[in-house]
């Protein structure tokens, strides 16, 4: 099971990880004339993940708001494929990149269609132009474009002739790459109901492995959460559902995307890669997020026996100082100080790279990667039992952490504690009912 990082404008990883497997750049985080001048015969010489790359069209987003979304519909519509959107192509004779985009940002409510391009004639040629950006760009493989499902009663008609247009196309301009069908969900269709009942479920199922893709790209919108882990059992379950289901189908490649830490639940239900990254926009999906500008972020302590991480300010002391320390510890190069320093009866406070404050994230961040890299690995060479065996102890024990943390009352709501029985129920019922 591979680990890619998630890329936007800033495509590195933290320099002391060689274990990540490749890259999935999101077109909303950087726009087209950015993402056109990047060597990436140099780039891949400084980050070797970039090496393996996934360009991610996010059609699933032709559904913002350009008046309130401007920074995000800017650098997407700058693509070609989300209609004519009235943004001038970049020349640089004639402006700066930051002039292009004032120019854009002051345009792009007026331009921006909100809603996917409709029309044989339209779909055609957005799906020719995400097509031929992915083969230049030299993708390993190619992920078709496909609308956001919203609709838990859709007939899933629409979003079938993106597929059925979109592998056409990639027959034709993709140079024998897989093709990687989109199926972008947004938890509206998944909460309200048993994930194996779910004909909506039953639906894609159906009709995707019917129409002999080679592989499958799966997208949570998380319309209903808050936090940074995906909560609801239901929506778990389903994701397990889908991964398990387009793997038994005989798909080559399922990959996840934008389920946070789920990703790694989902490769134990046969995923055969999935990304995410420390930032709340690399780990969930949710339209509204890209509303409002997101302010400045603080360090947190990721542990995996804990599924979870902690907010420094105070909940971390508060729990080493309650002897949870042997329970939670998760050890990379990263955060070996910080723990030496609590085991001996130190504060987060004493350690300047783990120290909360704003901005204050480096060594946060390459742990978190670290460890999502590292179970990666180990999830990889296991065989399909024992990929049970893992995610069913994994869950069960980080559950049992989270409940016994909640004795102690208080905690910041980065301090997510609530998502472990989720995640244990669906993955449970996903063991005995598969």
């Amino acid at each position: 099971m591979g680990f890619f990082a998630s890329a936007r404008f800033r495509m590195d990883v933290p320099s002391g990880i060689s274990s990540i497997d490749g890259a999935v750049i999101f077109p909303a985080g950087i726009p087209q004339p950015t993402l056109a001048r990047r060597k990436w015969s140099k780039l891949t010489k400084a980050y070797p993940h970039l090496a393996r790359r996934l360009l991610d069209p996010q059609l699933y987003l032709a559904g913002l708001n350009g008046a309130t979304c401007r920074k995000a519909c800017v650098s997407l519509g700058s693509y070609g494929w989300f209609g004519d959107t009235g943004i001038e192509g970049y020349d640089s004779g004639k402006v700066t990149q930051a002039q292009w985009r004032r120019k854009a940002h002051s345009k792009i409510h007026s331009g921006w269609q909100g809603e996917a391009p409709k029309g044989a004639k339209a779909m055609q040629t957005a799906i020719s132009a995400c097509i031929a950006t992915q083969v230049t760009m030299g993708c390993e493989a190619l992920i078709l474009p496909s609308p956001l499902t919203t609709d838990p009663a859709s007939d899933y008609s629409t979003e079938l002739g993106w597929l059925e247009d979109g592998l056409a196309i990639a027959a034709k301009l993709g140079d024998g790459r897989l093709r990687l069908a989109s199926i972008a969900l947004s938890d509206t269709c998944l909460r309200g109901g048993d994930p194996w009942l779910n004909p909506l479920l039953d639906l894609i199922l159906d009709q995707v492995t019917a129409r002999h893709t080679e592989g499958a790209y799966l997208v949570l919108e998380q319309a209903n959460e808050h936090g940074y882990y995906c909560s609801h059992p239901n929506t778990i379950g389903a994701l397990l559902r889908l991964t398990h289901g387009l793997k038994a189908a005989g798909m080559q490649r399922v990959f996840v995307a934008f389920a946070g830490v789920a990703g790694l639940l989902a490769g134990c239900a046969g995923a055969d890669d999935w990304s995410t990254g420390w930032y709340r926009g690399e780990r969930r999906l949710r339209l509204a997020d890209f509303e409002g500008p997101t302010g400045r972020a603080n360090p947190t302590y990721y542990s995996h026996r804990l599924a979870s991480e902690f907010h420094l300010q105070a909940d971390l002391d508060r729990v080493v100082a309650a002897n949870f320390l042997p329970r939670i510890a998760d050890t990379t190069d990263a955060s070996r100080g910080l723990l030496k320093a609590l085991g001996s009866g130190g504060r987060v406070s004493n350690v300047p790279d783990w120290r909360y404050s704003q901005s204050n994230v480096a060594a946060a961040r390459e742990h978190f990667l670290v460890a999502m890299a590292r179970e990666s690995k180990k999830v990889s060479g296991l065989s399909l039992q024992d990929r049970l065996s893992y995610g069913q102890e994994w869950v069960a024990n980080a559950e049992k952490v989270a409940s016994d943390l909640y004795t102690l009352g208080g905690f910041n709501q980065r301090t997510e504690l609530d998502h472990q029985h989720g995640w244990l129920t669906a993955f449970t019922r996903f063991v005995t009912s598969k």
